[in-house]
């Protein structure tokens, strides 16, 4: 038996530890990385999936309006001399529609855009699917008998008619670039796949195209999902080409749809496996130059010059991590800015769809408020600054970005905005005191210069004597006695008791209206 010398069992020690740490670490990290990885592709399937969802029902809705007016027009006034110009002239109006039928409940062609052929077995099912519920839309498919070299999706709508128990049915035929446009658009890696499916197996679109028409049968796994809940993920083999992938979904009840989209795994798992392979090359020789100076150790054990030699190495990590510090805020204000500017775009994509002028208006409010909290980051970044904002470059640009915004509503035309500011603060009472200077800045060029009026807004901050005093005066027509309901004037108040000061609201110098506040340095 031989016995080593302690210090070498402590050093046989050490060297055991360092391996088992090593490949430890390099296991849990790489376990980690995966985890993560995978929890990023679902959140980007999630959203795609409810794009496509999006995507789809903006269809039904146009096509149901679209097919509501011909189905009117046509019973009120069925005369080809007039009655053809108007479908044309619909048609032209909705780029995604190719062409449009009436028909009658026994499939007879009533008026036509295009030319048309006998209905499918399928297609006929889709006629009868609509003459059983008027008025609601059936997303289907026409074949390449119907249109050749394509299988274009088709909305079908049946309408009593008001003098007898019979229907026509509209049909508006889709191009199939609706759905593809939206598929190119997403950048999408090879192998991911957007389909919209039928219940009962009917693909109306996939991206990539197939070459030939499938029908799925709904007996298969992933539709026993689709029944279990109306969204969810899972990871199968394509029922079509066999790949594995991660797949998002989103049922449509009222169209009887499934919307999915699938990532292949090798693509989703492709950047980990690059990272792994890295980190293991990197960790191994990281594990035998650590081993290697265990050896050395083990050959002279001259631990003062070590020790030395340590403190010199972390001594010159402090100093790179502390200049790397300012880049890191850089970094994290900037990706703020941008999480900022994502909310933002989804706010301006949903008030798109919004119809009504109120709600509208305030979404342009919460737009607006956005937008003041992410020009706090953006200066920060743009100046390389780590938490404290040059007011005169934020507040210069929160005024014109407000002019700009306000430019062609029903007041502001003509309006000047003067901003004379000075200083900088810290982030965490710039972002209140942007806001609260948005707020008041809105309110003047919204309500102050009503029937086109001209006009100028002062917006002036300045630090003296250990308080800071913010002044937006106007010289507009004035605060009204009874101010609306809106959140504005109380959001100021909230603001300004946040700072731990104080707002006054006055008639301006010029018979406008003149809001202070102060609040100490």
């Amino acid at each position: 038996m031989v016995v080593l010398p302690r210090p070498r069992i402590v050093l046989a020690i050490v060297a055991v530890l360092i391996l088992l740490g090593g490949v430890g670490g390099l296991v849990a990290l790489s376990w980690l990385d995966r985890e993560a990885t995978l929890a990023e592709a679902n959140d980007r399937l999630r959203l795609l999936s409810r794009l496509g969802e999006s995507h789809v029902e903006a269809l039904r809705r146009s096509g149901q309006e679209l097919a509501a007016r011909i189905g009117e027009r046509y019973l009120s006034q069925p005369a080809a001399a007039t009655f053809r110009p108007w479908l044309e002239e619909q048609l032209d109006n909705i780029p995604h529609v190719e062409a449009i039928e009436i028909r009658a409940e026994d499939g007879a062609v009533l008026f036509a855009t295009d030319h048309t052929a006998p209905l499918s077995p399928e297609e006929t099912a889709d006629l009868q699917a609509a003459l059983a519920q008027p008025g609601q839309p059936v997303i289907g498919l026409i074949g390449p008998e119907s249109r050749p070299g394509e299988h274009s999706p088709v909305l079908t709508t049946a309408f009593p008619e008001t003098r007898g128990p019979r229907h026509v049915v509209v049909r508006l035929l889709i191009a199939p670039a609706y759905f593809s446009e939206l598929y190119h658009g997403l950048n999408l890696p090879s192998g991911a796949v957007f389909t919209v499916l039928r219940r009962d197996g009917i693909l109306v679109s996939r991206n990539p195209p197939l070459p030939n028409r499938i029908r799925l049968s709904p007996t298969t796994p992933p539709f026993q999902r689709y029944a279990e809940a109306p969204t969810g993920l899972y990871r199968a083999p394509s029922l079509i080409d066999g790949l594995e992938r991660l797949f998002s979904y989103r049922t449509l009840p009222e169209l009887n749809l499934v919307v999915s989209v699938g990532l292949p795994v090798d693509r989703v798992f492709q950047g980990w496996r690059t990272r792994t392979q890295n980190s293991t090359a990197l960790g191994a020789v990281a594990l035998l130059f650590l081993l290697g100076l265990t050896a050395v150790a083990d050959e002279s054990m001259r631990h003062e010059s070590r020790l030395l030699r340590s403190i010199k190495q972390k001594a010159d990590e402090l100093a790179a991590a502390l200049a790397d510090k300012d880049v890191l805020f850089q970094e994290v204000h900037h990706r703020v800015k941008n999480n900022l500017q994502v909310i933002s775009s989804l706010l301006t994509m949903q008030s798109l769809h919004v119809r009504d002028e109120v709600a509208r208006n305030t979404l342009k409010d919460a737009l607006d408020r956005i937008h003041s909290m992410g020009l706090v980051h953006q200066t920060l970044y743009e100046r390389n600054l780590a938490a404290n904002v040059d007011l005169a470059s934020y507040f210069g640009r929160l005024a014109e970005a407000l002019a700009g915004s306000y430019g062609g509503g029903k007041g502001g035309a003509g309006v000047t905005v003067e901003v004379e500011v000075s200083g900088s603060l810290e982030l965490e009472r710039a972002v209140p005191l942007g806001m609260l200077t948005n707020e008041a800045l809105s309110n003047a060029l919204k309500h102050a210069f009503t029937e086109g009026r001209h006009g100028m807004v002062r917006v002036a901050l300045h630090c003296r004597g250990g308080t800071w005093r913010l002044t937006i005066e106007d010289d507009g027509c004035g605060i009204a006695s009874e101010p609306g309901r809106g959140i504005g004037l109380g959001l100021i108040r909230a603001l300004a008791r946040q700072l731990g000061g104080a707002v006054t609201i006055t008639p301006g110098e010029g018979g406008g209206t003149r809001v202070a506040v102060e609040f100490p340095a």
